[in-house]
């Protein structure tokens, strides 16, 4: 790159999809010209004379005779840019929301890792920011990490860097705003690395903005993708198209070596970190185990949904292998696996057969069946009668389930996050992290200023 400028040689060019921003659209196009030497604009049916305004710039433009959607824009100016011979192209929004000067730092980022999808991730905390796209991006952000395990901080930016050999090999079925999110998934899962760049953006006052986004509809479009992506990674354990090579593959060059490598990463699978290495009886268990998910890296909103679906498993017809049922929930899943095996034990020992007594009578009244139901938990008298009716058991057991994942889930969420609230105040000096010490201050001074505060602190509690 010379300077800021995004030089055509260098295999980097702009893509702006745009549909009726007339009041933005040509500002934007010209600061991107200012910074980078090719620019691909896509007219994805705009009926508000926004060819007109573009006429003159040095630009290439690519138009659709319909609208038909951002995914779909997208990708026509990812054909006309790979046509075009580039290898990468960096996407920005025509509703003025990102700036075009912040450009270089994505790409910077990206040359340094051209195999990555670098994302510009918004600062939301500016003025006239809407609550829905705050709430929106959390949404995303959080099913995006359960699908993959990639922590992408803005799913939703259209201020991005795509990888042209790799994004044109991948198949999305979104065409609106949900293409973004569906293609970063499944980018992740081809191996893709995920970059993040903190940017800077730009939300006009409400009367003034304008946005094709629909809060009700968009938002149920991504619902329905994530649910689909997720139970798809959850229930088809296949592997995922390879995008990028795999630096730690399951061939070894030879079977013995293959069988060694693969029951090194079964036993890294399953091993549990030291802080989860539970001993004593059931009490000091679980003590340990609430010490260890308070600590945890997780989140609160993450280990409620291992918590969660544990619940809910622990609950199904599946007596004696609800634990290995769970490992692999939270392994697809990307969950806490701790959390998601242990919840599993809402039903154990007598419990378990109450809650299948419990499903299969739920189940039969659900259905209008009336047969004969022991009034006895004797294993010799209810297992052939559970055996028996299966059906009945299942659909019980997943309304019982759902409740109970519910419960265990909110359950997990608030007590988390009122345990992390609630951290203690340092006892001495040793609970303090280390300082250093500002030029011309010297550290027998910081040490009696904290020595003083501690003090000073033990006697106000004490008082």
């Amino acid at each position: 790159m010379n300077g800021s400028l995004i030089n055509a040689v260098s295999g980097y060019c702009v893509v702006i999809p745009t549909y009726n921003n007339r009041a933005t659209v040509a500002d934007v196009v010209r600061r991107a010209l200012g910074v980078a030497e090719t620019v691909i604009v896509v007219d994805d049916g705009c009926t508000d004379g926004t060819v007109d305004l573009l006429a003159g710039l040095p630009i290439v433009l690519v138009r659709h005779k319909r609208n038909r959607g951002k995914g779909v824009a997208l990708r026509s100016g990812f054909e006309k840019a790979h046509e075009l011979g580039y290898t990468h192209a960096l996407t920005i929004d025509s509703d003025a929301q990102h700036y075009p000067e912040e450009a270089p730092k994505l790409v910077e980022a990206s040359r340094r890792d051209p195999d990555a999808l670098v994302i510009g991730v918004r600062d939301m905390s500016g003025l006239h920011v809407p609550t829905i796209s705050t709430f929106g991006r959390q949404f995303s952000n959080f099913w995006m990490r359960l699908a993959t395990g990639v922590e992408a901080h803005d799913t939703q930016s259209g201020f991005r860097v795509y990888p042209l050999r790799h994004i044109t090999r991948i198949a999305c079925f979104s065409r609106r705003f949900t293409f973004e999110c569906e293609v970063l998934v499944r980018a992740a899962w081809g191996g893709c690395p995920i970059i993040s760049v903190p940017i800077a953006v730009h939300y006009p006052p409400k009367a003034e903005r304008v946005s094709h986004f629909n809060p009700v509809w968009d938002n149920v479009r991504y619902f329905f993708l994530y649910t689909y992506l997720n139970f798809r990674h959850l229930l088809v354990p296949l592997p995922h198209r390879r995008l990028v090579a795999n630096t730690d593959p399951l061939w070894a060059g030879s079977f013995w070596a293959t069988l060694k490598n693969g029951a090194r990463k079964i036993r890294e699978l399953a091993a549990l970190p030291p802080a989860a290495k539970l001993s004593g009886g059931p009490i000091s268990r679980m003590k340990q185990l609430a010490k260890y998910l308070v600590h945890e890296n997780n989140t609160p909103g993450e280990l409620a949904m291992a918590a969660g679906i544990g619940a809910f498993i622990g609950c199904t017809p599946l007596i004696g292998f609800q634990w290995l049922v769970a490992l692999y929930a939270g392994t697809r899943m990307h969950l806490n696996r701790i959390a998601t095996v242990a919840s599993t034990n809402v039903s154990f020992g007598p419990l378990t057969a109450v809650i299948a007594l419990a499903s299969v009578l739920l189940g039969k009244t659900l259905t209008g069946n009336h047969d004969y139901v022991p009034h006895t938990l004797e294993l010799s008298v209810l297992w052939p009668f559970l055996r028996n009716s299966i059906g009945h058991w299942i659909l019980g057991s997943s309304i019982i389930g759902l409740v109970m994942a519910f419960a265990v889930g909110l359950g997990t969420l608030y007590g988390i996050r009122a345990l992390r609230r609630a951290k203690p105040a340092p006892e001495s000096l040793d609970d303090l992290p280390s300082l250093t010490p500002p030029n011309g201050v010297a550290s027998a001074d910081i040490h009696a200023a904290l020595e003083e505060s501690l003090a000073q602190k033990g006697a106000e509690a004490a008082a």
